[in-house]
């Protein structure tokens, strides 16, 4: 097997004494799709937040294509440039229409010519449906419209790893199928993805792998098969109980 993309080694974080991340040990390969389950306050959103950078650990490391991460602000901009992240909030710019959201990273953190922001920018909205609203600004779009034209932003940038935040969880019901769908569609090019997220039915379809989360540590791990069929911890079972028809 060739050399993971992404390696979490020995990972710590703590607020003040709290321990909310303890020893995670974690990697993703080239062309994976994991997703990350658990109750809320497993550590689930917070390990992607330090791998993002967004979070400092409190111990141990991130390797990111062979080599250790650095938390200098210079490097960090290079790393989130491979590195994209879509959040549950959405977080656009709310004076900025769709189209500005997307070029402005490409402009600033990527170097590019206004020319060639502009025409990634078109290609990523077109991909998630969003080009014919290109000048909303995201008051006068929906919030399942909202997070595609986030998912198009990350895209922008065309990183080497893609991470979600629960990217339905702030969405009306009605509105998490197509949301959904552009992840699907984005698995199927071959994009390497984690996903925290509490869509059970969409994490056995769409993983790799899946990891179940609990009080800060990787309880269990495996296939969809594996994890969702014939879990081996009882707080996994306990947990996958609550999903199952």
């Amino acid at each position: 097997m060739s050399e993971p993309i992404l390696q979490v080694k020995h990972l710590v974080k703590s607020f003040g004494t709290h321990e909310v991340l303890k020893d995670i040990d974690f990697e993703v390969q080239k062309g994976e799709v994991i997703s990350i389950i658990g109750s809320s306050g497993s550590g689930k959103s917070t390990l992607l937040r330090c791998i993002n950078m967004l979070e400092t650990p409190t111990a141990g490391e991130i390797i990111f294509e062979g080599k250790p991460v650095s938390y200098k602000p210079k490097d960090k901009n290079h790393f989130r440039s491979r590195v994209g992240m879509v959040f549950q909030s959405f977080n656009l710019f709310a004076n900025m229409s769709a189209l500005k959201n997307c070029t402005i990273g490409t402009e600033i953190v990527a170097k590019k010519s206004k020319e060639e922001a502009t025409a990634l920018a078109k290609k990523y909205l077109k991909i998630v449906g969003m080009l014919e609203y290109q000048k909303a600004r995201p008051a006068q779009l929906s919030g399942g419209q909202k997070q595609r034209v986030a998912i198009a932003r990350a895209l922008c940038m065309e990183p080497d790893l893609l991470l979600f935040d629960e990217p339905t969880s702030a969405l009306d019901p009605e509105m998490v199928g197509g949301v959904l769908e552009v992840i699907r569609d984005l698995a199927r090019t071959g994009m390497t993805m984690v996903i925290v997220t509490h869509e059970m039915l969409f994490a056995k379809e769409i993983s790799s792998r899946v990891v179940f989360m609990d009080n800060g540590i990787i309880l269990e791990q495996g296939t969809p098969d594996e994890v969702f069929n014939h879990p081996t911890q009882e707080r996994t079972k306990e947990f996958l109980s609550r999903y199952r028809q």
